[in-house]
């Protein structure tokens, strides 16, 4: 092809017909300059379906994690309705000595709380593939990192003070109670059962452990799991586009 147009080019010079060269000449200017445009327009398609590709991989994975997080998140909170029962019978003074006889978990309500974690393997990769995929910036971007700074920071401040107030339970416990070694070991103790009765000190406590737990993380829970399928059907419209 450079030949043949190399030999036009050398005829219209030999001939001397300067206004057809010149034609000529402008003509192949043009040619070249639209080869060029069309080489750009190929890569530039090029990658912007390698950054497609990579933003859809990226939201996949977020998929799965927010898919695994609500599973983790329902399985916490049809657990946490059978100890809500006994914390609402300790709080309006309806439990009994004979319901603690025959209640082990009972004994344990103020032991321990599920410490989730949340699946940030998606957000990381959007995050340190920002520099790359900024051109892409769009709005489920921008819905996925504004969903998980929210619950992120509130899940977090809730769990760290529901941690907090069970720790100090657990030292008050550890310090003061002669029970504390059943306690720990979930066995009965008459002692233990004597204090829960009759103690305000102890009401307090699982009146305090409640609104933390079910009042203020479960609820973040809850709603983190809501706002998580509104964000699966987002990103599956997304990469099924």
């Amino acid at each position: 092809m450079i030949k043949f147009f190399r030999k036009i080019r050398f005829d219209l010079m030999g001939k001397n017909n300067t206004s057809k060269y010149l034609k000529y000449a402008i003509g192949e200017v043009v040619l070249v300059v639209v080869g060029i445009l069309i080489a750009l327009s190929i890569s530039n398609w090029n990658e912007n379906r390698k950054l497609t590709n990579t933003m859809k991989s990226v939201y996949s994975i977020i998929q799965s994690d927010l898919l695994s997080d609500i599973d983790v998140i329902e399985k916490v909170l049809v657990s946490s309705q059978i100890r809500d029962t006994i914390f609402k019978k300790v709080i309006d003074k309806k439990i009994t000595y004979e319901d603690y006889l025959k209640c082990n978990l009972c004994i344990r309500i103020l032991g321990g709380y599920p410490d989730i974690k949340l699946k940030t393997k998606g957000l990381k990769l959007l995050e340190q593939n920002s520099t790359i995929l900024n051109s892409y910036q769009n709005t489920l971007s921008i819905n996925i990192n504004d969903f998980y700074s929210y619950f992120t920071t509130e899940i977090g401040v809730a769990l760290q003070e529901v941690d907090l107030d069970y720790t100090e339970n657990r030292s008050y416990f550890k310090n003061n109670m002669a029970w504390f070694e059943d306690y720990e070991n979930g066995k009965m103790n008459e002692e233990f059962i004597k204090y829960a009765l009759t103690s305000f000190d102890y009401r307090n406590r699982v009146i305090s452990f409640y609104s933390l737990y079910y009042d203020s993380y479960l609820k973040y829970l809850r709603e983190y799991k809501k706002e998580a399928i509104k964000l699966i059907a987002k990103i599956n419209k997304e990469i099924k586009e």
